[in-house]
């Protein structure tokens, strides 16, 4: 946890003049905003500032809170978010430990501590820095776990904290359902993990309320993020022989889409982007396919060329060799996590909620996918990896288990 810590704050310190750059630049202003005590105000994307629900509201939340109370920096905001780092690797710790054995437990911390692909997220400006620990905690009460209701209203509240933080963390209801079933049976897994998807609504309803309230036009659930399947759902991605289907901000004939000297509400402006991205699909449905083989599997696993992972560095405000020595680490950890998975595909307290998770989160991630959006799972998939370390598993030593599962 002490070198977790200092990892970040040592790559805080030597990357701190680096320039705000993409999804950076919307939060550093909704923090000042906040700062300034208009909560979740913000530009975006008419340059008129207005209470906004173009993001989730978890992370510009979080930014805003310190910014009012350490100042308005990125920076200063970087090294409070550096404490994230020790609590990623006692979740880690936690999950392991219950898991598997005190050497695969300690071996994966340290792996989660010194992954690029982790910790340079508390070092930027993005919500990953919240979705990583998020994400284990859901994972932490659910995995190998007997359901009670009591735990169900408490992964629901943990679900409805990730869906404000990251709108896609629906995916984590099919990870609570696969586990809870092997847990309880499918009658009662199920219907816990129905009271979680409605626990979990409950929590988002605040800030659907809130939108509603803001914003008479249209239906917000969470943020404008969903109309993004524009950028991905178009000619233009489809005859990209290069980059096909991956999803591009201003696609031909973006400005008669978006109408950019039109400003109008989020609602308004939310549905003028879904609309022709759900005719397209309509006319082509085959494009989902295809979008979830180069988006879903390609790029969110990184199956693809790592020079067309590294591209995306700079975009994301990253160290280009950072990221090169993430991905050679990730590489090795994906293949060492498929042969712990592997190894451990008797244990179906595991792998089912393990593969429920990969799928749904592929599913997830086809309209738009690339390394950023993995990093939640990161630690999962090092906690797999680490797993091979422990003792093969026999009947007895398997029934040993289950046994102390249930107690």
């Amino acid at each position: 946890m002490v070198l977790s810590a200092g990892v970040v704050i040592a790559y805080v310190l030597l990357t701190r003049s680096h320039e705000l750059t993409g999804d950076e630049v919307f939060y550093d202003e909704q923090a000042r905003f906040f700062a300034d005590g208009m909560l979740w105000w913000s530009t975006a994307p008419f340059d008129i500032a207005h209470p906004s629900a173009w993001k989730a509201p978890g992370y510009g939340g979080w930014a805003g809170f310190w910014y009012t109370v350490v100042g308005e920096s990125p920076l200063r905001l970087a090294l409070v978010q550096s404490l994230l780092a020790p609590l990623t690797a006692l979740l880690t710790w936690t999950l392991a430990r219950r898991l598997f054995e005190e050497r695969t437990a300690i071996a994966a911390a340290f792996g989660v501590a010194l992954f690029p692909l982790v910790f340079e997220y508390y070092g930027l400006l993005f919500p990953e820095a919240l979705a990583i620990p998020l994400v284990l905690v859901v994972l932490v009460l659910v995995i190998d776990k007997t359901p009670t209701p009591a735990l169900a209203a408490a992964t629901g509240v943990a679900i409805g904290v990730n869906l404000l933080v990251r709108p896609t963390a629906f995916f984590l209801l099919a990870g609570v359902a696969a586990a809870w079933v092997v847990a309880a049976g499918w009658r009662r897994g199920l219907g816990l993990a129905a009271v979680s998807g409605i626990v979990a609504a409950l929590v988002v309803a605040p800030w659907t309320l809130r939108n509603a309230l803001t914003d008479e036009v249209g239906f917000i659930p969470i943020s404008v993020q969903d109309g993004a399947a524009y950028g991905t759902f178009n000619d233009e991605t489809a005859a990209d022989d290069d980059y096909p289907w991956a999803w591009r901000a201003r696609p031909r004939g973006f400005e008669q889409i978006a109408e950019l000297d039109e400003p109008r509400s989020d609602a308004e402006f939310r549905a003028d982007l879904q609309s022709p991205a759900f005719e397209y699909i309509q006319e082509h449905p085959f494009s989902v396919l295809e979008a979830f083989w180069w988006n879903g599997l390609g790029r969110f696993w990184d199956l693809r060329p790592p020079g067309a992972a590294l591209d995306e560095a700079a975009f994301q405000g990253r160290s280009e060799a950072l990221r090169a020595v993430g991905l050679s680490m990730y590489y090795l950890i994906l293949a060492l996590a498929l042969a712990g998975l592997w190894r451990s595909r008797r244990r179906f307290e595991l792998v089912a909620p393990v593969l429920a998770l990969a799928i749904t989160a592929s599913l997830a991630f086809t309209v738009i996918a690339g390394t950023r959006y993995r990093a939640p799972l990161e630690p999962l998939l090092v906690i797999l990896a680490a797993s091979l370390l422990a003792p093969a598993a026999t009947p007895a030593r398997e029934g040993r288990h289950r046994r102390a599962s249930v107690s």
